[in-house]
């Protein structure tokens, strides 16, 4: 919306961040400032006890990419829908910037980035395995990751299986909130 301002300029050099660093770089230059030298934050592993701090490093790790995809995605889409016709004939209209921004515009640029959530579940799966490595965190990244070392195929598949049926919620949600955002598509 603000396009050329220095809002914009900072949210295009946190999305080239996010985009270009690698997660694995991410979570030890995380551990290494906040852990090590700032002591703000615990250095990794599970906790014993629920501890809100155990999951701030992880959590901005491994959605660090995926925020980024996002900002680059819907910052497009919205520069796209604001410079449509419909736009500026709400605006010609009279119609209130608030309503146009939300209303019009931004329900309209939802369908790209609602679209990118489904690839981006990928990245978080795949990325989660690079995440628990880097953090000493159990989960099923871990679990896949030792599958595949001592050749236990039934849990591979469950991995698998697990990973699958997710991916097609999750396609099966997009669906709906396609219904939900854009009336133009109905079901006949």
């Amino acid at each position: 919306v603000k396009r050329g301002s220095v809002w914009d300029y900072l949210g295009r050099g946190i999305a080239l961040l996010g985009q270009t660093l690698p997660v694995f770089w991410v979570g030890i230059m995380g551990i290494l400032i906040f852990a090590v030298q700032l002591r703000w934050l615990p250095v990794g592993t599970m906790p014993d006890e629920f501890s809100f701090k155990h999951f701030i490093m992880p959590a901005i790790t491994l959605g660090w990419f995926s925020a980024a995809g996002y900002l680059r995605l819907t910052r497009s889409a919205m520069l796209d829908v604001m410079d449509s016709e419909y736009i500026k004939l709400a605006r010609a209209k009279g119609v209130n910037s608030t309503m146009v921004l939300w209303k019009h515009a931004f329900r309209n640029a939802l369908l790209g980035p609602i679209t990118f959530a489904t690839l981006t579940l990928a990245s978080l799966v795949t990325g989660s395995i690079v995440v628990e490595t880097v953090f000493s965190w159990p989960g099923l990244g871990l679990l896949a990751v030792q599958a595949v070392s001592n050749a236990d195929y039934p849990i591979l598949q469950g991995v698998i299986l697990l990973t699958t049926f997710v991916f097609v919620f999750a396609s099966l949600l997009v669906d709906v909130l396609y219904l939900a955002i854009d009336p133009r598509i109905r079901i006949r």
